[in-house]
């Protein structure tokens, strides 16, 4: 640094993973003088985002990343889904002629600072730890030496722990739903070419994808509860083991016994706050969700394409939590409907199988909603309605009987009421975004009610109690 005070950019990116990666070349290309700043050393071998949909694959070929050839990748046509059930598979393809792609999280990452390197406008600082950050100066440690810089805007890329946000005094307190064990299979073929493949009857939802050549990533959700004791490898190598197909069986059960996995933690923070104009959160800063839906890198790098494209914070905002409000519901609906065994989600869930197996539209406009291509809130919510719908009429054909019933009319109560608390929740969010985040905890509990699964909260109540208990949606107030 100049012995006359430390250098002056335009923007300062903390965290250079994809998403601040991406967004120091989007920055760069508007003409801005970039600084990113990366703790890491070297492109991270650790348990990440690996799947990225359509507009995430098109995104990368606009900045002249082009992963299709990597060796560690494959094209990723959409997905199947095999219920628990053992009915046959259902097939959620990519609309027309979009594609996907699986590649190893070290390979994106390093393919992106390839990019950056190349970048005139960037100073790319790795091995840079930030320490403090305060008004426009950000002081980090490189080297062993304490350094600074300072920035017109400072943007938090930097994950679910992010200093940046700590620095909007906003929580980065973790939200725990589950553990992700990430098992890597080689010398295997799935059934199905080229598309990732989701398995339902295990002690949570298994996903798995190729990664080029004939190698495999089997991801299970584990509860937490289920990780503990001395045999739980034994138990998931017998569980997950037995969904398995029966090509990737001998391979994954080899695998978990012998220990060779890797094991991260699921956790979903809803996007409540984007922080301030002059310090930035996006991707996972911003908020985040579980893995399985595979929206993170796409949603992150929609951030940092519109931060770098748009001259006003608040037009970011609006535009942001426009584009996202689908996605992100979609994201910690399906978990919540694929991982929780109550009867209202397992309701949900099988309706929703009802709705693929029923024709070619509804799953159309899945796939759409799941890759972010469609962002309406309305088409969700008509798909949603009329998943609903589909469900009670199968039980009302089902069974005349009063204990039918009876277990449909107590099944739709506890849907209601939970949709009851996501709505309080939403609007809560709504007003702590336009707060700048203040009150975004209380927002974070209210949404715990409906989405029991992914946001735990302390009492994992469905009913309403204590001050947040205005009025009981069934009963009436």
């Amino acid at each position: 640094m100049s012995e006359r005070g430390p250098r002056h950019y335009d923007v300062a990116i903390v965290g250079a993973g994809p998403v601040g990666s991406l967004c120091a070349l989007a920055h760069a290309r508007e003409a801005a003088r970039v600084v990113l700043l990366e703790a890491n050393s070297g492109a991270p071998r650790r348990l990440a985002g690996e799947w990225l949909h359509p507009p995430a694959v098109e995104t990368l070929r606009d900045f002249g990343v082009e992963l299709a050839s990597a060796p560690d990748s494959t094209m990723g046509r959409g997905f199947v889904v095999f219920p628990e059930d053992g009915a046959d598979p259902i097939m959620l393809p990519y609309p027309g002629s979009s594609v996907g792609l699986a590649c190893e999280h070290a390979v994106i990452v390093s393919s992106l600072h390839e990019a950056v390197a190349k970048e005139p406008g960037i100073d790319f600082l790795l091995g840079a730890r930030v320490r403090a950050i305060e008004g426009e100066r950000l002081t980090f440690t490189r080297d062993g030496a304490a350094q600074s810089v300072t920035a017109s805007r400072i943007v938090g890329a930097d994950g679910r722990s992010s200093v940046v946000r700590r620095s909007l005094g906003l929580s980065t307190s973790p939200m725990t739903c589950s553990l992700m064990v990430g098992v890597l299979l080689e010398d295997v073929q799935l059934p199905v070419e080229g598309y990732g493949h989701m398995l339902c009857g295990g002690p949570g939802p298994i996903l798995i994808y190729p990664l080029g050549g004939e190698r495999v990533r089997v991801l299970l959700d584990v509860p937490q509860e289920r990780w503990a004791g001395p045999d739980r490898m034994e138990v998931m190598a017998s569980s997950c083991g037995a969904l398995m197909p029966e090509a990737l069986r001998p391979s994954f059960v080899q695998a978990v016994r012998s220990g060779d996995y890797s094991v991260a933690a699921n956790g979903v923070k809803p996007r409540i706050s984007y922080g301030a104009p002059r310090r930035v959160l996006v991707g996972d800063a911003a908020g985040h969700y579980h893995p399985l839906t595979g929206v993170g890198m796409t949603l992150g790098f929609g951030d940092a394409l519109a931060l770098a494209e748009s001259g006003d914070f608040g037009a970011f905002t609006r535009g942001r939590v426009q584009a996202t409000r689908a996605p992100e519901l979609l994201a910690m609906g399906v978990y919540e409907a694929f991982a929780d065994g109550r009867d209202e989600a397992v309701f949900l869930r099988q309706a929703v199988y009802r709705g693929w197996r029923a024709g070619s539209g509804f799953r159309y406009w899945t796939t759409r909603l799941l890759a972010c291509e469609d962002t309406s809130t309305v088409r969700l919510g008509f798909s949603f309605a009329l998943t609903v719908v589909r469900g009670i009429v199968a039980v009302v054909r089902r069974s005349y009987e009063e204990r039918a019933w009876t277990w449909a009319r107590a099944t739709l109560r506890s849907l209601l009421v939970r949709l009851w608390w996501l709505w309080r929740g939403f609007r809560l969010a709504y007003k702590a975004r336009g707060a700048g985040g203040g009150g975004d905890e209380r927002a974070r509990r209210i949404l715990a009610r409906a989405f029991l699964v992914s946001m735990r909260s302390g009492t994992n109540e469905t009913g309403p109690s204590g001050d947040d208990a205005d009025v009981d949606p069934v009963k009436g107030g």
